[in-house]
């Protein structure tokens, strides 16, 4: 065994490659934006925050390993700081930007490359004064946490000039309204008639209302008909209509386990030492967290690094403060190797 990981414990995060066919089951957080007023947000919102666990047994388990290992683990940090942090990177760095007056239009991290994005609005003038104080605010704001992962770029935010297909914005604009129409209709006379539709959303080409509805709902045909005499009264033409069954367990399972891997996530990519590029989660069959680290599965070192990253992630979800959060769930901890092999 030679010490691979102790000289190489403090080297940048090499970049990742996220396979297509992981991206349904994993999250690769790619940009997450500090802006409050969103028109519109993602399938899932993240709120990250964690608790401090103090690794006995991952130490003792060392003692199983040689030498050199044991040393190497004894770098590796505890997840110590999320649950003493009340948000996440971003939305620290960007609240605490906006407290002290400052002009931003964003705040987000781009990953696997784990840089921190700062766009600041306003003239150029502006942007030259204030830049280096974002900078420094930031770089304060990440060492507090011990967060050495992250480089950072302040930018200029300036709009796009793009030019725009003038009939393509009439069509788009009209399609919205149709939508917003349907939607207010739809919703509000289903819910009158005791349904209770989770979603309501609309395509446009070809044009279909989608219907979410939960899985314990049966009058699916008197629904249909339900949508299609209040598109009537309300002088719509018809439009196709599929509705979808949603298992509701498995959806606050799903709301579950990412915000428990939001919790993990918030150290284990801060941190060097822990090497993960990219975490991710599944549902199916039973959850699973995932860390994707930097070292090939080739490397002699990776499957025991791997292993006691899957002890950290391990010990830090048997703590006192995440078995309320995790309840009777049985879950797996999956690490895969740079080359996007499972090494644990």
């Amino acid at each position: 065994m030679n010490d691979y990981l102790t000289s190489n414990i403090k080297k940048e995060v090499d970049r990742i490659k996220i396979p297509e066919d992981k991206l349904d089951e994993r999250i690769g957080y790619a940009i997450k934006r500090g802006k409050k007023n969103q028109r519109r947000l993602g399938n899932k919102v993240f709120y990250m925050s964690g608790a401090a666990v103090l690794l006995f047994a991952l130490l003792v388990s060392s003692l199983f390993v040689s030498p050199t290992m044991a040393k190497v683990v004894s770098k590796i940090p505890y997840l110590g700081q999320i649950f003493e942090s009340k948000n996440d990177i971003v939305s620290h760095i960007s609240e605490e930007l906006i407290a002290r007056g400052y002009k931003i239009s964003g705040v987000g991290v781009s990953f696997p490359e784990k840089e921190l994005l700062i766009g600041i609005n306003g003239s150029d003038e502006y942007f030259e004064n204030v830049k280096d104080d974002v900078e420094y605010i930031a770089r304060e704001i990440l060492q507090s946490r011990k967060y050495d992962a992250y480089t950072q770029k302040v930018m200029l935010y300036k709009e796009s000039k793009d030019e725009v297909d003038e009939k393509e914005e009439m069509k788009r604009k009209e399609f919205d309204l149709e939508y917003e129409r349907i939607h207010n209709v739809v919703t509000k006379e289903l819910k009158r008639r005791d349904y209770d539709v989770l979603s309501l959303s609309m395509s446009d080409s070809p044009k279909t209302i989608q219907i979410e509805i939960p899985d314990t709902e049966t009058r699916i045909v008197e629904l249909k008909k339900e949508v299609n005499h209040i598109l009537n009264e309300n002088k719509i033409d018809a439009i196709p209509l599929n509705v979808k069954k949603i298992d509701m367990k498995k959806r606050e399972q799903d709301k579950k386990w990412i915000e428990i891997l939001n919790i993990v996530g918030e150290d284990l990519l801060g941190k060097k030492e822990y090497k993960v590029t990219t975490v991710g989660y599944s549902i199916e069959p039973e959850p699973e967290i995932q860390a994707f680290i930097t070292l090939p599965s080739s490397d002699e070192n990776a499957k025991v690094f791997a292993k006691q990253i899957e002890k950290v992630i391990g010990d830090f979800l048997k703590s006192e403060q995440m078995k309320s959060k995790i309840g009777n769930d049985t879950y797996h901890i999956t690490i895969y190797s740079q080359d996007n092999k499972i090494i644990n």
